[in-house]
């Protein structure tokens, strides 16, 4: 360990000197500077000596005759797999002759191995060409492919051309008839409507079904009434014009229920304040729950599964679910028994482990039905490829018998979950999430179907469509005043001077509507017609008044403008004071005199400033006098008026006229341009279209598209297809699949006896007969043996990787001190001016002295790691492994080298404790042997802990210039005879093909959500194969609901049930909860602090205050579901409390 640090503890430091020129700073600062130098001197410093000497390495170490060849890049040499020469000939260097057992493998699948001579239990296979031989098997097989093909063109393709969604007959009728549609609703417009959001309906009955059985308790019996009391009475005042909108505080809502069976509800996890108060103090048990114990549980697990014959995939389910259960137990006891929550709310913890319970046991039983669909979809796989050799070759017939066991599953299935979790729930006695799951499923089982079809038949229209129309007279416009949500309109007052302004009323606005609109929808027929009536008399009216009001009396090319003398406003504007209408100023329109006025005293002023202005000009105003006349008199008043004259009146009684005439034959010309606008929609774009799929050019869709080719042509091509086509090529296909067959049989039995058996030899190198396709260093699935020398030789190489890196990262920040002090100095004291680092001077000095003894570091870093590198090859150290015996032995004395070396010279250099070393391995403290085998398999991989068996192809590596032998001096002095029983950390080696051995365990957690009933964590449970729609003839796979479990299960707030309670008792005076107000105070509820019902609130409490506008009441989406509402629902529109409310809520006792 000295000797490692013996560089950082040599270095030297030195002061840092600062230079000041001073003479040309004043006195005072030069003093201040002069101070700030000394502080600065005494304070930092610079390395003046910083020797690097890096830790010692067993290269360096050895004596002479261990260090003799000690190079680590020679440790894992791949063998030479290069012996087709000698396994192909005989010992006087002749070409082998072919053995009966390789002739016997070339008539059956035209292929041949060869034993290998350097590789014991190795093969080479040789495969020859098509051209020569190709298997009695193999053409059996390729038989077999050609009879599917055919097949699969009459079962498939012929029988989809008759019935399918793709190019069928069937296609083609419904295609024919959306083209006749099509045409019908171009020509007269068709009805297009949809049942609404019915999945929303569905939902809020769902909800209601949930709870309607519900009473509540009679203790508290009279809080209801006093909540239900108070949302009628504040729906009422809220309504009223007088009553001022204010931020509400309701009392308290009840939270404990009963069913009828007389069993209790407890609901006060709803209240968003409570479990918010419950969350911190949950997540410090589910944290302390998950430490210091997961580590050694799943260690002793994989002792106890190992010896049991599981595969890995069983052995993690196996590790993971006994964790979690052990983790539940704890985190659960923990719950129950918590001080602080019980202090919360007595009884609040066991209420939180059964929605935990609830939610895990719901979450397993969706799980097993998808585990059961899965399983049983291999099963049927697996069947169908047994049962029917030539059919099971079809992907698409083999897709259509999955499709019907899915739906015969969902059909037998489709309540499996239900059913499931109410027996989990029964079995943990959680009988409140029991009852509302029988509930669910009732009304799944009755209900769901009933109201689909009810809610079904109400129909809304797609579109609707507004046709608006000018008010004409000033004093028909419509003004509205807007309180709150209250609008009422008011007579329309116009005055000749805009009022005075002053305080705008609060919480007032005014609106003015200048047209009148006529809706139309697309529900009934012929509501194109109707459109273009609408629109014709919409077109009508505006086109009247502009041209035959606007134009000729309100525009500057008026009559109106030609006779009148001052300038006039034509347009009002709304004043937001009172609602009155004055003329607007921005409209005001100059008039024919006025213009000349105006043009006239443009005159006079240009030669009043010219006169003004002093002679100070080239030539002096004696003569520019009579040029500025000649321009502004003659120029600008002459014949700006001559013009003016001529040209405006012809303009006003022009354009009067014209417009005049226009407004004559607005009944001629607008009806003929709205029906134009209607050709051009069908022709080009369909402005009107109330569908959101093609709006261009629906004629030609019609006609060409939907009816002519697919309607007409499609199915006299399918029907060819279908019936003469497709049996003709299966037929094909079949008869050249026999010829081929018996083609192929002649062909190999000739050259079989003709060639092959006669001068048939073993190759020594690819060629066009014949070539390898498998065999040593061809295979993927071979392993190298190495010794258990060459393992602890990368371990130690490993283990001083590790130390190198600890010490690097020490020394780099030891490197770093100067300038980090440099920067903190600085910070300190020129930072509250703003003043900051500049690169250059003694801090430039500074960072290259750093940056210099930072490369320096790397260089020699880098020289070591070269010199420690093992030269193993990413591609190569999968495939590395030990046998049994002389595996555990590696991993016993790794471990003894570990122990040996972290202890003297790792320990002492990390920045943690040795408890905390151990955690972020995830081990046990001091489980030496864990940490080889982790060791090993970063060297080489999590396959290496898996040995070698007799069953395995394996090449050995071997060493020919590393000196080994401290190495073995070490395994021979160890006594391992009775340790070898206690290594754990080898695994079975048939887990996995090839060696990809991996038990996952992972840490247990648990989700907050899960003790939160507002929280939705599955909507719904839908089964789905993605399947691209690139190919539209592939068939489409729609989503299928198997089951229709929520988790959790969708409940409306207590305050949505205690009104429904109160209006099931008062079905005469019953509350609206579709109304605003009533939404607002059901929201209000949510976001109050949870109250003790032991203490009773004040009349004064529950009166409403004063609020500023933005606390009025707003017009929100009825959500029922607390999980929707939230989401729709901001904290800026909760009731805020002022001061006085805080201090009138410290009298309740509030959890």
């Amino acid at each position: 360990m000295a000797s490692s640090c013996v560089g950082a503890d040599a270095a030297k430091m030195k002061p840092l000197n600062f230079p000041l020129d001073l003479s040309k700073v004043p006195a005072d600062m030069a003093e201040v500077m002069q101070q700030i130098k000394q502080l600065a001197e005494s304070m930092l410093f610079h390395w003046s000596e910083f020797p690097i000497v890096l830790p010692p390495s067993v290269t360096e170490i050895l004596n002479d005759k261990d260090r003799q060849n000690q190079i680590f890049k020679d440790l894992f040499k791949a063998p030479v797999f290069d012996e087709l020469e000698e396994v192909g000939t005989t010992p006087d260097g002749q070409l082998k002759n072919l053995s009966k057992k390789q002739l016997d493998d070339i008539w059956d699948n035209g292929e041949f191995d060869v034993d290998s001579v350097n590789f014991p239990g190795q093969v080479h296979k040789w495969r020859l060409t098509q051209l020569l031989q190709k298997g009695s098997q193999r053409a059996h097989n390729t038989m077999l492919d050609d009879a599917a093909i055919s097949l699969r063109l009459m079962i498939i393709t012929a029988r989809n051309r008759f019935n399918s969604h793709f190019f069928s007959l069937t296609k083609s009728a419904r295609e024919l008839g959306r083209g006749l549609w099509l045409i019908f609703d171009i020509l007269i417009g068709m009805p297009s409507t949809s049942p609404g959001d019915l999945q929303s309906k569905i939902q809020d009955e769902h909800m209601k079904h949930l709870v309607a059985e519900l009473d509540i308790k009679p203790k508290y019996k009279s809080t209801l009434d006093k909540f239900c009391t108070y949302v009628k009475t504040m729906c009422e005042k809220l309504q009223s014009k007088n009553y001022q909108t204010a931020a509400l505080r309701p009392p308290p809502v009840p939270y404990i229920y009963q069913t009828p069976g007389g069993q209790e509800i407890d609901l006060r996890l709803f209240n968003k304040d409570l479990i918010n108060n419950c969350l911190p103090i949950l997540s410090s048990i589910l944290e302390r729950g998950a430490r210091g114990w997961h580590v050694q549980y799943r260690q002793k697990m994989m002792r106890d599964l190992q010896g049991q014959g599981l595969s890995n995939e069983e052995i993690s389910q196996k590790i993971n679910d006994a964790i979690m259960k052990e983790y539940l137990d704890r985190v659960f006891s923990g719950i129950s028994t918590n001080t602080e929550l019980e202090n919360l709310q007595p009884g609040i913890g066991l209420l939180l482990v059964s929605q935990a319970k609830s939610v895990i046991a719901m979450k397993k039983a969706v799980s097993n039905v998808k585990d059961k669909l899965t399983i049983h979809k291999q099963m049927l796989k697996d069947h169908l490829e047994k049962t029917y050799p030539v059919k099971s070759r079809i992907v698409a017939w083999v897709n259509e018998q999955i499709a019907r066991f899915e739906d015969d599953f969902i059909v037998q299935n489709l309540w499996s979950a239900h059913e499931e979790a109410i027996a989990l729930c029964e079995r943990q006695d959680l009988n409140q999430t029991a009852y509302f799951l029988k509930r669910d499923l009732n009304f799944i089982k009755e209900r769901e179907a009933v109201l689909v079809k009810e809610l079904g038949k109400v129909r809304i229209p797609n579109k609707r469509y507004t046709f608006s129309t000018r008010i004409w007279m000033p004093k028909n416009y419509i003004v509205t005043k807007v309180e709150g949500t209250k609008q009422t309109v008011i007579p329309t007052k116009i005055v000749q001077m805009e009022p005075m302004r002053g305080r705008m009323p609060p919480n007032i606005t005014y609106s003015l509507e200048r047209y009148r609109g006529r809706m139309t929808s697309s529900r009934y027929p012929f509501w194109r017609w109707w459109n273009y009536l609408q629109r014709t008399w919409a077109w009508s009216w505006n086109s009247l008044f502009f041209l035959g009001v606007v134009v000729p009396w309100c525009s500057p090319v008026s009559i109106r403008a030609l006779l009148w003398i001052k300038p006039f406003i034509p347009d009002l504007e709304l004043s937001q004071i009172d609602g009155t209408l004055y003329p607007k100023s921005s409209s005001k329109t100059r008039t024919f005199i006025s213009t000349l006025r105006a043009l006239w005293l443009h005159v006079l002023n240009s030669r009043r400033k010219f006169e003004e202005t002093p002679d100070r000009g080239f030539l002096g105003k004696s003569l520019t006098r009579h040029l500025n006349r000649i321009w502004n008199y003659f120029f600008k008043g002459a014949l700006g008026s001559f013009f003016l004259t001529l040209t405006y009146p012809l303009m006003c009684v022009g354009g009067s006229a014209l417009s005049l005439i226009a407004a004559l034959l607005v009944p001629v010309w607008v009806p003929i341009a709205t029906l134009l606008f209607h050709l051009a929609g069908i022709l080009i774009f369909d402005f009107d279209s109330p569908a959101d799929n093609n709006k261009f050019s629906i004629l030609f869709e019609a006609l060409i598209y939907r009816i002519l080719i697919m309607g007409l042509a499609q199915p006299i091509v399918a029907l060819i297809t279908g019936s003469l086509l497709c049996p003709l090529a299966a037929l094909g296909i079949s008869v050249f699949a026999l010829a081929k067959r018996l083609g192929r049989g002649f062909w190999d039995t000739m050259m079989y006896f003709l060639v092959i058996r006669s001068r048939g030899r073993v190759p020594v190198s690819d060629g066009f007969v014949a070539r390898r396709i498998a065999g040593p260093g061809l295979a993927a699935n071979y392993f190298f043996q190495i010794k258990p020398e060459q393992a602890l030789a990368a371990l130690e190489s490993k283990m001083e990787l590790d130390e190198l890196e600890v010490w690097r990262k020490n020394l780099e920040k030891k490197i770093e001190i100067p300038t980090e002090k440099y920067k903190k100095f600085v910070n300190q004291c020129f930072g509250p001016f703003s003043a900051g680092l500049v690169s250059d001077g003694v801090y430039s000095r500074l960072l290259k002295e750093t940056q210099s003894l930072q490369k320096d570091l790397m260089v020699k870093v880098k020289e070591r790691e070269a010199r420690l590198n093992t030269g193993l090859m990413s591609n190569n150290s999968d495939k590395i492994k030990l046998p049994e015996r002389e595996l555990k032995i590696t991993i016993l004395q790794g471990a003894k080298m570990l122990e040996k070396f972290y202890t003297e010279r790792v320990f002492p250099l990390i920045n943690m404790t040795e408890e905390e070393f151990w955690e972020m391995k995830m081990l046990e403290f001091r489980d030496w042997r864990g940490l080889a085998s982790k060791k090993f398999s970063e060297i080489f991989s999590k396959a290496f802990l898996i040995p070698l068996d007799g069953t395995d192809n394996l090449f050995r590596l071997e060493v020919k210039h590393l000196n080994l032998s401290r190495y073995t001096r070490m395994l021979a002095s160890g006594n391992y005879r009775d340790d070898l029983d206690l290594v754990t950390e080898v695994h079975s080696p048939n887990a996995l093909p090839f060696g990809k051995w991996d038990v996952v365990a992972r840490a247990p957690s648990l989700d907050q959500n899960y003790f939160d009933p507002n929280k939705v964590i599955i909507y719904t449970t839908r089964y789905q194969t993605s399947r691209s729609r690139s190919k539209p003839w592939k068939p489409r796979r729609r989503s299928v609901t198997f089951d229709q479990l929520q988790i959790p299960l969708p409940l409306p707030h207590p305050g949505v049930i205690a009104l429904s309670i109160y209006n099931r008792e008062h079905e005469h005076s019953p509350n609206n909860l579709e109304d605003a107000y009533c939404q607002r105070i059901l929201r209000a509820t949510k976001d109050t602090p949870y109250v003790d019902l032991g203490e009773s609130m004040t009349e004064e409490e529950m009166e409403l205050e004063a609020s500023t506008p933005e606390n009025g009441a707003e017009e929100d989406p009825n959500f029922l579901h607390i999980a929707q509402q939230e989401r729709t629902f901001s904290e800026e529109d909760m009731a805020r409390l002022t001061d006085d409310n805080v201090k009138e809520l410290k009298s309740v006792r509030i959890v």
